[in-house]
């Protein structure tokens, strides 16, 4: 599994120890996140937000214990950060169980209430399938990724994993919080037919990511040897890191509309549109960028993949949210108080 995601000799070792660890605690990471967006649809931001906040400190406190053998604590190296993993999502798991059983959760859930049903099934596939697909092609592209820049040395492949942890980070300050909020608002405003208020709350959540990702990215493009350089101590790996880093935030101002859109049509319950969104950018310009640009330009020619889609795929974007618009525009809508 790990040489299908591009794992090299060097990184298959460690790879394997912690995946064989950590993959006991994907249950338990389904059950905090189930009840998470439970939570979330009825109105209830705070406590999700509360246990996995808790989950996380939990992790990053326990890592150094375990990694380095801290006290009384066996050293087990990357084995231990996987263990301390494990331990946090379990840990959210019982927060969140605990919880949904407490009469503050507004839930009461019944043996009954466990039984497959078919309606309930077709409703929740008609989003999660298209977004299942997408998470997909996300780990497709990131395989892509590992095996192209695997032949350019280990520095390019390290330098492309910093430069997409600092782009999480951005990215989790920007649309991933937002994206959360959009959804339901757009689910409730689309169910009562209230299409003024949808296209305003898409509106704000794509002017307002869009321009969060202008900001932060000015600030990466001036600090990026500042924030890198703690983790990449070699002048090889740190140059490539800034030179990743830039080129894949120069176009984060373009894509946050985009995963906006992708997430309203998910609220309107338009699962294939927002396939149709996420999988075209992958398919029709990343993919294709990525086995074309670094023939040419090496190593930055594949960091310069997935920004050139995003600037292409707006285009895309921009069309279905257009067809989108005319077919429930906000004139339609009853006027909002």
């Amino acid at each position: 599994m790990v040489r299908l995601f591009g794992a090299t000799p060097e990184i298959a070792g460690p790879s394997i120890a912690y995946l064989t660890i950590v993959a006991f605690g994907f249950p338990f990471q389904m059950v905090a996140m189930t009840l998470g967006g439970i939570y979330r649809g009825s109105g209830n931001a705070i406590t999700p937000m509360a246990i996995m906040g808790s989950s996380a400190a939990i992790n990053a406190a326990l890592d150094p214990f375990l990694i380095y053998g801290w006290g009384p604590f066996p050293q087990m190296g990357i084995r231990g950060a996987a263990v301390a993993t494990l331990i946090a999502q379990v840990i959210a798991a019982a927060i969140s169980l605990a919880y949904l059983s407490s009469r503050h959760s507004g839930y009461r859930v019944r043996t009954s209430d466990l039984r497959l049903r078919l309606p309930v099934v077709r409703d929740i596939a008609v989003v999660g399938v298209p977004a299942c697909a997408m998470s997909g092609m996300r780990s497709v592209i990131a395989s892509v990724y590992n095996w192209v820049l695997a032949g350019f040395g280990p520095e390019a492949l390290a330098a492309h994993g910093l430069s997409h942890r600092v782009m999480m980070l951005m990215i989790s300050c920007l649309g991933g919080g937002v994206h959360t909020a959009l959804m339901p608002i757009v689910g409730y405003s689309f169910g009562a037919s209230d299409y003024r208020r949808m296209w305003r709350a898409y509106g704000i959540a794509a002017v307002w990511t869009s321009g969060g990702a202008l900001l932060l990215t000015t600030i990466i493009w001036i600090f990026s040897r500042q924030i890198l350089g703690p983790f990449a101590r070699e002048a090889e790996l740190l140059s490539l890191a800034v030179l990743s880093l830039r080129i894949r935030s120069s176009t984060m101002f373009l894509v946050e509309p985009q995963m906006m859109a992708v997430f309203t049509l998910q609220g309107m319950g338009m699962g294939t549109r927002a396939l149709v969104l996420s999988l075209s950018r992958d398919l029709i310009f990343v993919l294709p960028g990525l086995l074309l640009l670094p023939r040419h330009f090496g190593a930055p020619g594949a960091f310069a993949a997935q920004p050139l889609a995003e600037a292409l795929a707006l285009f895309i974007a921009a069309a279905l949210l257009w067809k989108t618009y005319r077919q429930y525009p906000p004139s339609a809508a009853p006027a909002s108080g």
